[in-house]
């Protein structure tokens, strides 16, 4: 502990000017036996009363100088507290870097700080939940706390006061981190047994001196079996809460769409009767349609229409999992199944969707070998983890959707024919926008109100943006239209939503084939560029200069110069 932490102003110091007299009616008043004696505040020595009254008895005109003693240890703030020990004074000066007295140091208030931190610092000693082992700078033990000895077994009296040598030819230790630490003077780790058969980890940190030796081994003891434990408490948790927020979500998610599925066309109706009707059996349902269309959605109708909405719906991308893990993925796996598994294994999603449902969405794209056990699971309602011989039975609703013709997949032997019939049970097929013209107005008025709502704003749709709406084929489906109102919302500046700026955004032609969204002519890189050409045409058209459109465009005015050449605008 340095002195800065404990030292105090003082007020018993007087210039080497002041009178005798002076200071010693001020150390009668205050009862104290030294005052600090300075010259222009710059430290000159200690005078002390009882050396002032057997000089003056001595001799009544003794000079000051004559009396103060200069041969004083000074201190600085910086030095630690254990240095003011060799001081003779009770009360010693504290001075800066120009031995201006800045403040004092009493052994008494540094006594009363000790006791204090010391009693501070047993309690920690005492209740830590690690086993603590302190030696000093030569190897013998010098205290344990309790969890040390609860850990090992070992009995205190057997350990205080011994060197680490003579307790591991007792055998207590097989090894010691101690001794390892006052040769290399660094900290040190190693793993020991006991004989009450506790495997513990074992950390020790040295503490060194100013003159750089070792004066004393912190040692940590820390219960790997205890360990072990907590780390499959917390894992096995951390399982647990993942189900749970997969369960909220799902029901957020379920919530979030309690108006659903909508829609006024003749087509549209029939999916919802058919909804109706397949949520009140448990038979497999497969949902057919193109990218975009809304099979999710249907999904996710049919779970909450039916006696397992309180359970999990559990959704599984089969085109985003790596096919080297969608087995692991989707059935789980048993503790060492394979290098880089988890050590306690890890359930699968069909057993997170016990007794709920699960989408198996492009289902199209899940590995040949990989459909047998599907069909297992679909005829024997079991499933087998990885590395595991036994079965567990499930209850599973299994709802499946894919964009792919399974039939022409069929042919090519990527797909299982007993599997698609399997899954084929109750069909349903959601058919594009462009085959259901009747739910476009009703759809895009349903986004326009949803994100209006979202965003604070206050858009609408004109009559001839309704025309261009309807016109349109709508490639990307009801996806498509509802990030094309979003985007509308957010980015067109008038409140009116006109019929320009749906023909520009969409790139509106007879045949969509210049459309953006047409995935069969675009790479990524292609549709990104096609997109912000069109934002920063558009933007320059409404705005006098490149430094406003810049602005608006949340980019720099070089940006727009360079973009614009780019793009020949």
């Amino acid at each position: 502990m340095e002195i800065k932490k404990v030292m105090k102003q003082t007020d018993n110091r007087f210039e080497i000017n002041d009178s005798l007299d002076e200071i010693l009616k001020h150390m009668k008043k205050n009862n104290c036996d030294q005052v600090f004696i300075t010259n222009r505040n710059i430290f000159v020595g200690i005078l002390e009363k009882n050396y002032i009254l057997k000089k003056t008895c001595e001799n009544k005109s003794v000079e000051m100088s004559n009396l103060v003693n200069t041969n004083i240890k000074t201190f600085n703030k910086d030095d630690f507290i254990v240095d003011v020990s060799i001081s003779k004074y009770e009360i010693n000066p504290v001075v800066d870097k120009n031995r201006k007295l800045i403040g004092s140091v009493s052994k008494k208030d540094i006594i009363f700080r000790l006791n204090n931190k010391n009693e501070t610092l047993k309690a920690i000693f005492d209740n830590s939940f690690d086993g603590l082992y302190i030696t000093d700078g030569k190897g013998y033990t010098l205290s344990v706390n309790k969890a040390y000895l609860k850990i090992t077994g070992l009995k205190k009296e057997n350990l205080i006061g011994f060197h680490m040598k003579e307790l591991i030819k007792k055998g207590y230790f097989k090894d010691s981190v101690s001794l390892k630490i006052i040769e290399t003077k660094k900290a040190e780790s190693l793993i020991d047994s006991f004989e009450n058969g506790k495997k513990c980890f074992i950390t020790g940190t040295p503490v060194i001196n100013r003159k750089g030796q070792v004066i004393r081994v912190v040692t940590n003891v820390r219960d790997m079996t205890e360990l072990k434990l907590m780390q499959k408490r917390v894992e096995e948790s951390e399982r647990r809460n993942e189900r749970y927020k997969n369960e909220v979500n799902n029901l957020k998610n379920l919530k979030a769409i309690s108006t659903n599925i909508k829609g006024n066309s003749i087509e549209i109706q029939n999916i919802i009767d058919r909804i109706r009707k397949v949520s009140e059996v448990n038979a497999t349902v497969l949902i057919t349609g193109e990218t975009g269309v809304g099979k999710e959605l249907v999904a996710r109708e049919i779970h909450k229409k039916s006696d397992r909405k309180d359970k999990p719906f559990i959704k599984i991308n089969c085109a985003a999992i790596p096919e080297n893990l969608m087995e692991a993925e989707l059935f789980g796996y048993c503790k060492g199944a394979f290098t880089g598994a988890k050590e306690e294994g890890k359930i699968g999603y069909f057993e997170m969707a016990n007794k709920g449902s699960i989408l198996l969405d492009e289902i199209g794209e899940i590995p040949i070998q990989l459909q047998a056990k599907l069909l297992r699971v679909l005829q024997e309602k079991e499933i087998q983890r990885i590395g595991e011989s036994k079965k567990n039975k499930i209850d599973v609703r299994i709802l499946a959707s894919t964009n792919r013709d399974l039939t022409k997949l069929i042919e090519k032997k990527m797909f299982r024919e007993d599997l698609y019939y399997r899954l084929n049970v109750l069909p349903i097929h959601v058919p594009p926008l462009r085959e259901r013209m009747d739910d476009i107005e009703l759809l895009a008025n349903n986004f326009l109100h949803e994100y209006n709502a979202k965003y604070n704003k206050n858009k609408i749709l004109s009559d001839e943006s309704y025309n261009e709406i309807k016109k349109y084929k709508w490639p990307g489906n009801v996806r498509q239209l509802k990030n094309t109102i979003k985007q509308m919302v957010i980015l067109v500046d008038d409140n009116i939503i006109k019929r320009y700026h749906i023909k520009e955004l969409v790139n509106s032609s007879s045949e969509n084939k210049n459309n953006v969204y047409n995935t069969d002519r675009y790479k990524l890189k292609e549709a990104k560029e096609i997109i912000e050409k069109h934002y920063i045409k558009e933007t320059l058209k409404r705005h006098k200069n490149t430094r406003e459109a810049a602005k608006h465009l949340g980019i720099s005015q070089p940006s727009v110069v360079r973009k614009k050449k780019k793009y020949n605008i």
